[in-house]
């Protein structure tokens, strides 16, 4: 009979414990903003936090990829230049490409970083209304303004957008290497290695005019954080490594950018492929 392995009354304690949480990154902000009992959600690495009904900030301090970390503001463009009279470090986040976004960050690798990060605390509990937006927000049929966006942005975003189809998206995507012309459950489609990069969506919860790229969880929580008015996603596609786009939100340059990432993480998961399987023949 096999000996039965003794277990310390110490380690059976230490099993019974609940696994410890992460920590939060950048903790001291929250306690800056304790008294207005703020509340968050985590978003695949970052910590989004809410006042209310509104997103404030974003704490973001992730070991990959960390040319984002630090705080985030959720700010509009009309804001941006009387806020950077205080924050003279402050820029747009990097995961949109060279657009000038809403969002705003206090880069954690500047020398002023926990100053400015705690006086961004003080505009928030002074209620300082170039900080904080109502995530999703966008205008009416009526053309009324949205809370958090300028008419401007969102005429302009509208203009520039309109004349985006799947024509201009499959010219973008034929573009970059190894990409083909395909289907996908029907609908027209690009592939890279036979991996779907790109398509219009099928299922009913996908909003008219809209296009489903390929991007893994932790960009996609960004860029709908970053601009919800453009990228959405619906209980259909939670489990799916992609987000939907409303194409007449987006500009020719951004989108190119979009596809751009798309096709660095699609060719990089066909790349992680065995050969053997790659050489088996598709039924």
């Amino acid at each position: 009979m096999a000996k039965r392995k003794h277990v310390s009354p110490e380690a059976l304690d230490a099993s019974l414990l609940p696994k410890q949480r992460k920590p939060i990154p950048h903790a001291f902000v929250l306690d800056a903003i304790s008294t207005l009992s703020p509340y968050t959600r985590p978003m695949f690495g970052c910590l989004a936090i809410y006042v209310k009904d509104k997103i404030v900030l974003i704490l973001r301090d992730k070991p990959n990829s960390t040319a984002d970390n630090g705080v985030w503001l959720a700010t509009t463009q009309e804001h941006h230049q009387s806020l950077r009279r205080e924050f003279p470090n402050m820029r747009s986040i990097q995961v949109l490409g060279k657009r000038v976004t809403g969002w705003q960050v206090l880069p954690v690798d500047a020398p002023d970083f926990e100053s400015a990060a705690l006086r961004a605390c003080e505009l928030v509990l002074a209620g300082d209304r170039r900080i904080g937006k109502i995530p999703g927000a966008r205008t009416s049929k009526s053309g009324s303004k949205a809370a958090g966006r300028s008419s401007k942005q969102i005429k302009t975003s509208k203009r520039r957008g309109n004349t985006i189809n799947f024509d201009q998206v499959r010219k973008i995507g034929l573009a970059l290497p190894g990409v083909k012309e395909s289907t996908a459950y029907g609908s027209p489609a690009l592939k890279v290695r036979g991996k779907l990069l790109a398509c219009v969506p099928a299922h009913r919860s996908a909003e008219p005019r809209s296009l489903m790229v390929r991007v893994n969880f932790d960009d996609r929580v960004e860029l709908l954080a970053a601009a919800p008015d453009v990228y959405y996603v619906t209980d259909h596609y939670l489990g799916y490594s992609a987000v939907l786009v409303r194409l007449s939100r987006i500009t020719p340059d951004v989108l190119r950018d979009l596809l751009g990432m798309a096709h660095k993480f699609v060719a990089a998961d066909a790349a992680r492929r065995s050969p053997s399987r790659n050489k088996r023949k598709h039924v």
